[in-house]
C-alpha cells in the first residue's frame, strides 16, 4: 500500500513537472510571437502563407494591418489574395511569387492602392517548401512596407537630375536621356531629333538688371519650353544659359518648327528697357553612325552658326 502511494505521489509529481514545463515553454512561445509581431511592425513587415493543397493564404495581423484589412479577412483564396495586390494583374505576382521550380524567389517591388488611394510601396520575399518527391506543399511570404524607403529614394533622385532654379532637368539627366536614346535608335528605326539653343547677351541681362532678375529670365525661358514643347521631349537646363531639347518620334522639320514657336514665346519676354529675349537655336536629326559626342558636336556648331549669323535665329541641318 505504501509502495503504491508513493508510485501515485511520484506520477503526480512528475505530471507537475511537465505541467509547469508545458507552461514554461507556452510563456516563451508566447513571448517569441510578442517579439516577433513588435519586430515586424517597427520593421514594418507582415507574412502570409500559402497551403498548396487547398490554396488557403493565411495573414498575420501585421500584414492585415499594412493591407488595410479586417482580423475576419486573416484567411483568404490564393486568387482573392492576388487580386487584393495586383488587381490589374499587370505585375505577374502569382508567376513571381510561387515560381515552384526555384526554391527561393527573388525579391519583388510593386506598388499597392490602399483604401485611402494613397500609394505604397511594397517589398515582396517568398519561398517555396516541397515533399520528398518534389510535390509543392506551403509557399511563405513576407511583405516589407518601404514606401518611406522608395519615396526619399525617389526624393533624392529628383533632386540629383533636377535643376534647382528652373525645375527642369539638369543636365546630368538630360545626357543620360541622350545616351539612352541613341542606343536605341542603333538598333532600330526610332527618329529624333535634338535642340540647343543660348539665350543672347545674357550676361549683359545680369549686368544690367542684376542676377536675380536673370533668375527670373531663365525661370520664365522654362515655363516658354513647356508651353511649346510636346510631351514626349525631354529637355533641360545644359548650361547656364543653355538649354537643350530631345524631340522623341520628331523630324527635323517638325523640331526646327517647334523651335520657331519656342524663339517666338521668349520675344514676349520684355527686359524693363523695353527690348526683348532672343536665343540662337541649332538644330540636327540623328544620323545612323551618330555617337553621343558627333551629335551634339553638330548641334553646337549650328548654335555657334546661328550666333554668328547675328543671333536671334535658328539654323537646322
Amino acid at each position: 500500500m505504501t509502495s503504491l502511494k508513493s508510485d501515485l505521489n511520484s506520477h503526480i509529481l512528475n505530471l507537475e513537472m511537465e505541467n509547469h514545463k508545458l507552461k514554461k515553454d507556452l510563456r516563451e512561445r508566447q513571448f517569441e510571437q510578442f517579439t516577433l509581431s513588435k519586430i515586424q511592425q517597427m520593421a514594418k513587415v507582415g507574412t502570409w502563407k500559402l497551403n498548396h493543397l487547398t490554396y488557403d493564404v493565411c495573414l498575420s495581423q501585421e500584414l492585415l494591418n499594412m493591407l488595410g484589412l479586417d482580423p475576419a479577412q486573416c484567411k483568404l483564396k490564393w486568387s482573392e489574395f492576388i487580386n487584393l495586390l495586383d488587381p490589374l494583374h499587370t505585375l505577374d505576382l502569382e508567376i513571381s511569387l510561387i515560381q515552384l521550380e526555384q526554391i527561393e524567389h527573388p525579391a519583388v517591388i510593386h506598388s499597392f492602392t490602399a483604401n485611402n488611394n494613397s500609394p505604397l510601396y511594397f517589398k515582396h520575399y517568398s519561398h517555396s517548401f516541397s515533399n520528398s518527391i518534389g510535390q509543392p506543399l506551403r509557399t511563405v511570404g513576407l511583405i516589407q512596407d518601404i514606401t518611406d524607403e522608395f519615396t526619399q529614394a525617389k526624393e533624392l533622385e529628383h533632386k540629383a537630375t533636377t535643376d534647382d532654379l528652373t525645375g527642369l532637368c539638369n543636365r546630368r539627366k538630360v545626357n543620360e536621356s541622350l545616351h539612352d536614346l541613341i542606343q536605341k535608335a542603333e538598333s532600330s528605326a526610332l527618329v529624333f531629333s535634338v535642340m540647343l539653343f543660348d539665350l543672347d547677351l545674357f550676361k549683359r541681362v545680369n549686368d544690367k538688371f542684376g542676377h536675380a532678375y536673370g533668375d527670373e529670365v531663365l525661370i520664365a525661358t522654362a515655363n516658354v519650353m513647356r508651353k511649346y514643347l510636346p510631351s514626349s521631349a525631354e529637355f533641360g537646363r545644359w548650361g547656364g544659359e543653355e538649354f537643350l531639347v530631345i524631340s522623341k518620334n520628331l523630324s527635323l522639320t517638325d523640331t526646327c518648327r517647334i523651335a520657331q514657336h519656342i524663339q517666338y514665346g521668349l520675344s514676349q519676354i520684355t527686359f524693363p528697357d523695353g527690348k526683348t529675349l532672343s536665343a540662337s537655336f541649332g538644330v540636327t536629326q540623328f544620323k545612323q553612325g551618330d555617337s553621343f559626342a558627333s551629335l551634339l558636336t553638330r548641334v553646337d556648331k549650328l548654335m555657334y552658326d546661328a550666333k554668328q549669323s547675328g543671333r536671334n535665329s535658328v539654323i537646322c541641318g
